[in-house]
């Protein structure tokens, strides 16, 4: 189950549309772990995820006469957070987001050999993911969103993101067959 999949009481949700600064706090002490640790996992950079999680609550906080509440209003924070988060990925490395085919298979072939072993480091793997496919991955692996979702966040197909996270689990999987191929060579 998703951290976000929380609801807020109604006497919350009329003091956050009152912009209550009790409300506020309550609501963020309630989605601050899971948001921080949404923007980390999308970003791997620990000043980022900590500014992505502060705009997003206070996009939230801004923006709260815009949720419905036909949505829990813990996911309706987690698509701000992921819609920040993206904005920053495309800001920051816009030619992630025009990677081509050939650029992913060099990427594949051309990887520095590990002698740590990583073997239950997950952020470790998840930083040899560009970052759109960690973000692919993690929001389809972990936060349950569908392909349509997904591609949609991204202005695309449903098909990019499946193919995406295909590319993204191949990397992964080349990393690890790596990782344990230098193991057991030691």
């Amino acid at each position: 189950m998703s951290p976000f999949n929380q609801h807020i009481n109604d006497t919350t949700q009329r003091q956050l549309k009152q912009r209550r600064q009790l409300a506020c706090r309550q609501v963020y002490d309630q989605f601050a772990t899971p948001v921080y640790n949404l923007a980390y996992r999308m970003l791997q950079n620990t000043e980022d995820a900590q500014d992505i999680s502060q705009q997003s609550f206070i996009t939230a906080f801004n923006k709260i006469e815009q949720w419905s509440g036909q949505v829990v209003f813990g996911f309706w924070l987690r698509r701000i957070v992921i819609n920040h988060a993206l904005d920053l990925m495309k800001k920051n490395t816009p030619e992630d987001f025009a990677v081509r085919d050939d650029q992913i298979i060099d990427s594949l072939s051309n990887q520095q050999p590990m002698i740590y072993d990583h073997s239950h480091d997950a952020n470790h793997y998840l930083q040899t993911l560009t970052p759109m496919m960690r973000s692919i991955l993690w929001l389809y692996e972990v936060e349950g969103l569908t392909h349509q979702e997904i591609g949609n966040m991204f202005n695309r197909s449903e098909s990019f993101s499946k193919s995406r996270l295909s590319r993204a689990r191949q990397q992964l999987s080349h990393s690890l067959n790596q990782q344990t191929q230098q193991v057991k060579s030691l």
